[in-house]
C-alpha cells in the first residue's frame, strides 16, 4: 500500500493537469476567428468611401461583440504599406484621408503577404 501523502500528491496533480487540459481544449474549441485588415489608402472619392467605412464599421462591431478577433490593420498606399499602432475605430476610418494613386504594386504584395485578409479599397474587388 502507498504512503498517503504520496496518494494525495499524485491525485492532486492529476486533477490539476485535467484542469489544465480542459481549460486549453476549452479555449481552442471556442477561439474566435482571427481576421487581418487591410485599408488601401489611395485616393478614394467620399461619396465611394462611406461604402467603405460602413462595412468596416460592421466588421468593427463584430469584432467588439467578440465574433472575430480584428488582429492588425495595414493600411497600403503608394509610400508603401504601415502597420496601425491601434485597432481603429469606425470614426477613424470613416475620417480617414485617402491621398495618391493606387498602386497595385503595392497591394499584391500586401494581400500576398495576408492572403486571407479583409480588404477595403475602392479600387480592387474586395
Amino acid at each position: 500500500m502507498r504512503h498517503p501523502t504520496l496518494r494525495l500528491i499524485l491525485t492532486l496533480a492529476l486533477g490539476w493537469i485535467a484542469f489544465l487540459s480542459l481549460g486549453l481544449g476549452l479555449r481552442q474549441g471556442l477561439a474566435r476567428p482571427t481576421v487581418t485588415v487591410i485599408i488601401d489608402r489611395s485616393y478614394c472619392a467620399p461619396a465611394q468611401w462611406q461604402p467603405i467605412a460602413v462595412n468596416y464599421a460592421a466588421l468593427y462591431e463584430q469584432h467588439r461583440q467578440g465574433k472575430v478577433q480584428i488582429n492588425q490593420v495595414i493600411y497600403v498606399s503608394d509610400l508603401g504599406p504601415v502597420v496601425a499602432d491601434a485597432i481603429p475605430t469606425p470614426e477613424d476610418v470613416s475620417r480617414l484621408s485617402t491621398f495618391g494613386r493606387f498602386n497595385p504594386t503595392q497591394m499584391d504584395q500586401a494581400r500576398q503577404a495576408q492572403p486571407d485578409a479583409e480588404v477595403f479599397s475602392c479600387n480592387v474587388s474586395q
